[in-house]
Parts: structure tokens; sequence; C-alpha cells
């Protein structure tokens, strides 16, 4: 991604374009939030708030333009990430309906200009902090009324079937949720990335939990536990930990069950990493502790 962005930059210094700015504007902006992160910004690099202001005077400039009235969908995508990435809700809040009801679109037309399948990840993150997530369900079938995940590209094929995962367990729906997560695992190799394995099989282990399911919790976890000491242990703690709280949980002679999944949960500590992690997309809450030892 860094060598793409540089040739794009390169490109675009050779050749004074509006239309070459406002695409590689389109790269820029993303690779600045989810790539590059803050300590490897240039100080001299163009600010992201110029950079959007900029394509905002192209637009208005070309407005009978066809492709600049179709970019105009990204662009009030950047802008909603630029501002939840920077925790300025209040102004990402003025983006996310347009941007929530034409989702759909924006999967299926938009890839070459951007990664789309970010918005469902901070859709979630936004409906947690709102405490809306039980809600996400109810929407997603006319959202994606017609839409056809495309398994060639797998990061966005994960993340959506995720989404929509974690969209039925917090709308209690536990075997709808394993289904999704079990056609992912089925239709997809993740023999390259094995980390996104390992927190996709850790959030179906926790539905097969919550449908006491035992011979299919204890066979997953058996399989989370040996990739676990394949890959290391430290940099896969929060999954260590919740495995022990699902065996608490599942283990019907305990006493205290709740004194004691709260004092595993104490010990996760959220990920500040920008790596993709469906079991830090789980509101761990009183509500949570109730579900697991009902």
């Amino acid at each position: 991604l860094d060598i793409l962005s540089k040739e794009m930059n390169n490109v675009c210094t050779l050749y004074q374009s509006h239309r070459l700015y406002v695409y590689q504007s389109c790269m820029s902006i993303f690779h600045k939030l989810f790539v590059l992160g803050e300590e490897s910004l240039d100080a001299e690099d163009e600010a992201i708030e110029d950079t959007i202001d900029k394509v905002e005077e192209i637009f208005s400039m070309y407005s009978l333009d066809s492709i600049y009235y179709h970019l105009h969908l990204v662009f009030e995508f950047l802008k909603l990430e630029y501002y939840s990435h920077y925790r300025v809700f209040r102004k990402a809040e003025k983006y996310f309906e347009e941007v929530n009801d034409a989702i759909s679109s924006l999967m299926a037309n938009y890839g070459q200009y951007t990664f789309p399948a970010q918005f469902l990840i901070t859709k979630l993150q936004r409906h947690m902090r709102m405490e809306y997530e039980s809600e996400i369900e109810n929407e997603n079938e006319g959202l994606f009324l017609g839409y056809e995940n495309d398994s060639n590209d797998i990061p966005k094929y994960i993340i959506y079937n995720t989404y929509r995962a974690i969209s039925c367990y917090n709308a209690g729906k536990y075997d709808d949720a394993s289904k999704w997560i079990n056609n992912l695992l089925n239709e997809i190799s993740f023999k390259r990335y094995p980390s996104v394995q390992l927190e996709i099989k850790t959030f179906l282990a926790l539905q097969y939990c919550l449908l006491k399911d035992f011979d299919l919790f204890y066979q997953l976890v058996n399989s989370i536990q040996r990739q676990i000491r394949s890959l290391g242990k430290i940099q896969y703690e929060h999954i260590v930990q919740i495995t022990k709280i699902m065996k608490v949980s599942m283990n019907e002679t305990k006493s205290n069950k709740s004194v004691k999944v709260r004092a595993q949960l104490e010990k996760i500590n959220p990920d500040t990493s920008r790596i993709f992690m469906p079991t830090m997309l789980i509101k761990m809450n009183d509500e949570f502790v109730d579900r697991l030892c009902q």
C-alpha cells in the first residue's frame, strides 16, 4: 500500500490534473487514517481537511461531471471516517445517514477508490458508543437487499460476513451469527490470515457458548488453544482471557459464575492497534456477563 501510494504521488507530481488530484485524494486520505498512523505522518504533507476542501472546490467547479457526481459518496464516507478517527463525533454524524443509506452501493461499486468495508467497522463502533447495537440487525435486510458479496475480495468479504454475524449476536440471534461465521470459514482460506482466523473462531466459540452447545464449543476451543500455542501466547492474551471466561460460563458446577467472569474481564486490555479484531467489537459489560451466566 505504501508503494502504491508513493507511485500515485509521483504520477500526480508529473501531471497537473484535477481528476488525478481527486483520485489521489481518495487514496491519500484513507492511507493517512488507516495505514500510516500518527507517528508516520509527514509534517509537510497536505492536511486532510485542506484536501477535503480542495476536492469540494473541484466538485463545485465541475458540477456537471458524471464521475464527480458519483464520487461525492466516496468523499462523504471519507469525511465520516476522518471525523470518527479523530473522535469529532458531532461532525461525523452529519455524514453517517447518507453513507449508511447508500452502503450497498458503496460496497459494490467503489472498491477501486477506497475501502468501503471500513464503514461497517465504524458503524459497529458508533452503535456500541451510542448503545444502539441491538438495532443494527433490523435494518440490514433493507440496506443489503440485492447485494452480492464478492468472495474474491477477501478483506471486504471477511468484514461483511463478520459484521452480519456481530449484528445477529447483538440482536440475540446466536444461531444466525454462527451460520454467518461457519459460512465464512468454509468459503475462505485463512492460511495467510491466522490472526483474523483466530479472532473469528473465538467469536464463533462465543456463539456456541451462548447456545450451550458443549460438543461444538469444546471442539472449537481446543482448536483455538492449539493455534495460540503455535502463534505465540503474548499477542493473543485477550483471546486467552475470553476463552477462560467462556469455560467458566460452560462449567455447570461452578458457583458465583458472574463474579469469576467479571474478574477475568478486568484482565482484558482493549487493544489500541489498527488490526481487525472482531472480539473487540463486542461490548463486554454487565449485559454480556448476564448472557453468559444465565
